[in-house]
């Protein structure tokens, strides 16, 4: 909810959240709080406990007409609302009567997030029943839009209530994948600033400006992949090398051969200094290191880049053999783009780095703009 709040938000949406308690929202989003919207209440304990008996109480009746009195006025001022669970579980099914009842007076505002559906779960079995509010959770409702976060949960609620899959959105969850790796602050600042989430696959140059790193050959690679329809970027994070003047004009030469627009970051060139730790924080969101050097008096970067499990494509030259041995993918010293693009596609073909591409499939961002808003936006 706080992802889907942040994101109506960033579109330019006023967002409200109604809830019978919880964290803080994310700034600029009002927080409207009933407490008899919370499933812990005492009240919503209480009437819990009688339906799960199957009794319908005076005191559930009751609380429909506080719950409808707070709500109301609430609902009244949204033109969509987003109700999370509560059409399907029977946490607080007096609330779930309410919303069903607004939702009915009037169509098309409401739309229904699927998480869990009650009636798959043994664990709920005493409100499998007949008669409202049991059954409000088991049937599409009138004037409701329905949403699920799978497409198992799809089939599953098109199964129960004889509603067309068709007509059932699947947005998947996302993850914050700043957060998921720990990113530090100035990391996933950069990360924003560049919009690194968005190149697949993302690589890494960790080196000074210098003739012999071969900058050019990895930014030949980012373009070549980006020709074959990829949607790859690179991220090169040294500085101009300070003892030889002609690095200056070799910058200049690299700025002229690409430019953030073909999804190359020379940061020097883009006068972002940047500090070891958001290095590391690049390590932990590339997908490949990229060292085509033709000399080298170490090989440190391959090291880091092992401790975080990248994949390494590299030049074939003796002192980085003595330090990847024979984990990375080797590339001839004079390797052209196309060569080293080939590479690429090479060491990224393993379960595990098509799982991890996949699972940045689903970080938030592309999730709100490419499902999410879409749905409650009605776009």
């Amino acid at each position: 909810m706080g992802a889907h709040a942040a994101g109506l938000l960033a579109a330019g949406a006023e967002v409200t959240v109604l809830a019978g308690r919880g964290r803080t929202a994310p700034p600029g989003v009002r927080v409207v709080r009933v407490r008899d919207v919370d499933s812990r209440a005492p009240a919503v304990e209480r009437d819990h406990a009688s339906l799960a008996d199957g009794k319908r109480t005076r005191e559930h009746d009751a609380l429909v007409a506080r719950l409808r009195e707070r709500i109301r006025p609430v609902i009244a001022k949204a033109d969509r609302v987003v109700v999370h669970n509560v059409f399907t579980m029977p946490f607080n099914l007096a609330l779930t009567e309410v919303l069903a009842g607004l939702a009915a007076e009037e169509p098309g505002r409401f739309v229904a997030w699927i998480h869990d559906i009650a009636r798959y779960d043994e664990r709920y079995a005493a409100f499998h029943r007949p008669g409202t509010p049991w059954d409000l959770i088991a049937r599409a409702l009138p004037g409701v839009e329905y949403v699920t976060v799978s497409e198992e949960r799809a089939k599953e609620w098109s199964s129960l209530t004889g509603l067309a899959e068709s007509r059932i959105s699947v947005v998947p969850n996302g993850i914050d994948i700043g957060t998921v790796l720990g990113l530090s602050r100035p990391g996933a600042a950069l990360v924003a600033r560049l919009g690194l989430l968005e190149y697949d696959p993302l690589l890494l140059l960790p080196a000074r400006l210098t003739r012999r790193k071969r900058i050019e050959a990895a930014i030949d690679a980012t373009l070549a992949l980006r020709a074959r329809g990829h949607g790859a970027g690179l991220v090169v994070t040294g500085l101009v090398g300070p003892h030889d003047r002609t690095n200056v004009a070799y910058l200049k030469e690299l700025a002229a051969r690409a430019s953030p627009r073909d999804g190359v970051h020379l940061l020097a060139a883009e006068r972002i200094p940047i500090g070891y730790e958001v290095v590391v924080d690049l390590y932990a969101l590339a997908d490949v290191l990229v060292f085509p050097s033709a000399h080298e008096g170490f090989g440190i970067p391959m090291l880091e880049a092992g401790l975080h499990r990248m994949p390494i494509v590299c030049s074939d030259i003796p002192v980085l053999r003595e330090t990847g041995g024979d984990e990375p993918v080797y590339v001839p010293t004079d390797a052209s783009g196309d060569v080293i693009a080939d590479a690429i596609v090479h060491a990224l073909d393993t379960p595990t780095m098509r799982m991890r591409r996949r699972a940045r499939g689903f970080a938030w961002p592309r999730v709100l703009r490419e499902k999410a808003l879409p749905v409650i936006l009605g776009s």
